[in-house]
């Protein structure tokens, strides 16, 4: 369950904050027709309020710009452009659009950064078209979205009746859903890609040479583990996962030496005297209490002096506030499972479980993944 709200600390600001006061004032002023309007004539403020005015438009035209990329995704356009310059007509044969069709969409796409027009009727990719190439499970995901968007065509209502989603019957570990063996195998693409993103990043700034084994909880179809063993051939990898997904573990190519094991991780018996296990992208997934559980339960199965390997996005992110607060508040909030939490609420939950010490690792990218380990009393 999530916490309840009524039980959070009280924070009501002093009624003479003067922060307070002047964002009051602050809002009063921006609301206002006359200042307005005076702020579009005045040199100087008119620069400020065209910027102002650019990102409101940003927030009621967002949609549009993922739908862009959506295109972007399903036409293939960044594969027909790559390593190449292509023209107009030439790409909307390849695309299957009409000429005019496929200049929308490179057009559009270029004020993304996604495509690049260097000469009149002339096309490449683009600044970020370039590192969307580099990032098979940016096109993943945005397929993914379309399940997301689908609930979210009605915000007010996801956030009054949280239990009936799409989303929810998308993740094979959320309490209620009903996922196909299609969502199975999607479900698993989705973490196999996506991860590559990030493991690098955990274990750059995490390095592992010091352990001899690893227990990854949740670990999937084994990717993370895949990836530690190939940095660290050594070390000694079991994952944990759902029965289903395990099978499907087992039924693929080979597994570089990865003993996979069936378990529930709130429910099943867990390694005993474990050296490190770690939780990659698992804590945001579900709510405040079957976390603190598993928390506990992890800190009785280590043996004294082991660790936790906590990884993942988190909220309070200086910089991507809109990654953990937005994105993935509404996200979690739609899947109908979990929440982001902020490093230090992390930090609290860890220490709450029975762990003597908590510490962060600077990743290089905390807006994809910050990471946090915590210690056993030896």
């Amino acid at each position: 369950m999530l916490a309840d709200p009524n039980t959070w600390p009280d924070q009501q600001p002093a009624p003479t904050d003067w922060r307070c006061r002047w964002r009051l004032f602050r809002n009063r002023l921006l609301a206002d027709s006359k200042f307005q309007k005076w702020a579009a004539r005045t040199p100087f403020i008119r620069r400020i309020a065209s910027k102002k005015a650019i990102e409101i438009h940003h927030l009621t035209a967002g949609f549009v710009y993922t739908q862009t990329l959506t295109a972007v995704v399903q036409s293939n356009l960044l594969a027909v452009l790559q390593g190449r310059i292509e023209t107009t007509n030439s790409v909307a044969a390849m695309c299957g659009l009409t000429r005019h069709a496929a200049n929308t969409l490179l057009t559009a796409a270029q004020a993304l950064k996604l495509t690049e027009e260097v000469s009149r009727g002339y096309w490449m990719v683009g600044e970020l078209g370039a590192s969307v190439l580099g990032n098979p499970a940016v096109a993943d995901m945005v397929k993914h979205h379309a399940v997301l968007y689908r609930d979210l065509a009605d915000p007010l209502a996801i956030l009054r009746h949280r239990d009936k989603t799409g989303l929810r019957d998308y993740w094979s570990y959320v309490p209620g859903g009903r996922q196909t063996d299609q969502g199975h195998r999607e479900y698993s693409q989705l973490m196999s890609s996506s991860l590559a993103l990030i493991a690098d990043h955990i274990l750059d700034t995490y390095p592992l040479d010091a352990y001899s084994s690893l227990v990854d909880v949740a670990g999937g179809t084994g990717n993370f583990a895949r990836i530690v063993k190939k940095r660290y051939p050594d070390i000694s990898a079991t994952v944990l996962d759902l029965p289903e997904v395990v099978t499907e573990a087992k039924n693929a190519a080979a597994h570089d030496d990865i003993r996979f094991v069936a378990a529930d991780m709130f429910l099943s018996p867990l390694p005993e005297n474990t050296e490190l296990f770690s939780l990659v992208r698992v804590l945001h997934d579900h709510d405040d209490e079957p976390v603190s559980e598993l928390l506990a339960r992890l800190h009785s199965s280590l043996r004294a002096g082991g660790s936790l390997l906590i990884a993942e996005p988190m909220a309070g992110t200086s910089g991507a506030e809109p990654i953990g607060d937005t994105y993935f508040s509404f996200y979690l909030w739609t899947m109908g499972s979990g929440r982001p939490r902020t490093a230090e609420e992390l930090r609290a939950m860890c220490l709450a479980a029975g762990f003597s010490a908590v510490k962060e690792f600077k990743s290089p990218i905390p807006a994809l993944t910050r990471v946090l380990v915590a210690e056993k009393a030896r």
